[in-house]
């Protein structure tokens, strides 16, 4: 079945080579997605406000993918199996959330590459759908469809025992392998993110890249002898272009691992392995990665296509540089008095 599935009722995953270099990757980005989001809220980076929406909201999605994804289950769950395993309701919540933080972060992923689409491609029709307003209600949307088609895997843990009416310690319901019902869930689920994203994504790239070109040549032709004059308007495009090219390049590049091994898993029916000298362990383990690794740094890549933001952010690292400087001298002085 799936990872949220499996998650919580797997081997220890933490001795794992590939895990432990995975978790090292992953603890250099929060810091990344919270540098994000307080510079594209304080400063704004030159960004329209709709745009600003979906990259904070994305980097806040980025953000639950490294807390419950990464530091919850990959680095504290191995270590203190005693305390979470305790509860079933606490296994539940987790299953839930590890499945649905990524969900979320891929999907506002496609709406905000469909943004950058309509931004693009439909002049007129921008100013409504490009909204704030608008902006907010989709994000709204996102985060209640991704965690809400999330919650049958409430029902995938069974308690082991129970006392006084609580529910104590964790186990997998062993209808998930045979019931159609978890069968049909689990295709969806999957069709859902990432199949159908990945094709989402790089269909909104092709027609965008077209519109892109044929209205180059179509402004070209009209400003004739001065077309070697700067054309504001085709500069604003290409570095919308830009940002919607480093998003989706980003997404489908990292997705394809774990694209290309369900359909390798479903050609050649293997599903499952004991340790990690399996190479489809190993292939497993490196598509988790890699897709996490998606979730959790491309709101910060999209930033730094944005020239005011990384201006933004070389200021902000030559401020706390300069007061680490000045603290380090301050207690230095305090030592030597």
């Amino acid at each position: 079945m799936c990872d949220a599935l499996s998650d919580l009722t797997d081997f220890d995953v933490s001795t794992a080579p590939v895990i432990l270099i995975s978790n090292l990757l992953y603890l250099l980005f929060p810091l990344a997605n919270v540098a994000t989001f307080l510079t594209l809220q304080l400063r704004g980076c030159g960004l329209s406000q709709s745009t600003r929406i979906y990259l904070m909201s994305m980097s806040m999605a980025d953000l639950l993918v490294l807390i419950f994804y990464v530091l919850v289950y990959r680095i504290i769950l191995p270590r203190f199996q005693h305390v979470f395993y305790l509860y079933t309701f606490v296994c539940r919540l987790i299953s839930i959330m590890i499945a649905a933080v990524i969900d979320c972060s891929v999907w506002l992923t496609v709406s905000f590459t469909f943004d950058r689409f309509v931004i693009i491609c439909f002049q007129r029709f921008r100013r409504t759908y490009c909204s704030p307003k608008c902006a907010a209600l989709i994000i709204t949307i996102v985060y209640l469809l991704t965690y809400s088609r999330n919650l049958p895997y409430y029902f995938a843990i069974l308690p082991h025992h129970e006392q006084n009416n609580m529910q104590f310690g964790c186990k997998t319901n062993p209808n998930i392998y045979t019931s159609p019902a978890w069968r049909a869930f689990y295709w969806l689920h999957t069709i859902l993110t990432p199949l159908v994203p990945y094709v989402c994504v790089a269909l909104l790239n092709l027609l965008t890249i077209r519109h892109v070109l044929v209205a180059s040549q179509i402004r070209r032709g009209f400003r004739g002898s001065g077309g070697e004059v700067e054309d504001p308007e085709m500069q604003s495009r290409r570095r919308a272009l830009m940002l919607l090219f480093v998003a989706s390049a980003s997404f489908i590049s990292l997705w394809m691992a774990t694209v290309g091994l369900f359909l390798f898993s479903r050609i050649t029916n293997t599903y499952f392995y004991r340790d990690f000298n399996d190479t489809f362990a190993i292939v497993n383990e490196c598509s988790r990665m890699l897709r996490v690794l998606n979730c959790s740094s491309s709101t910060c890549m999209y930033a730094l296509t944005q020239a005011r933001y990384r201006e933004e952010l070389r200021k902000a690292m030559k401020y706390c540089a300069n007061t680490l400087s000045r603290l380090v001298a301050a207690v230095n002085r305090q030592e030597s008095m």
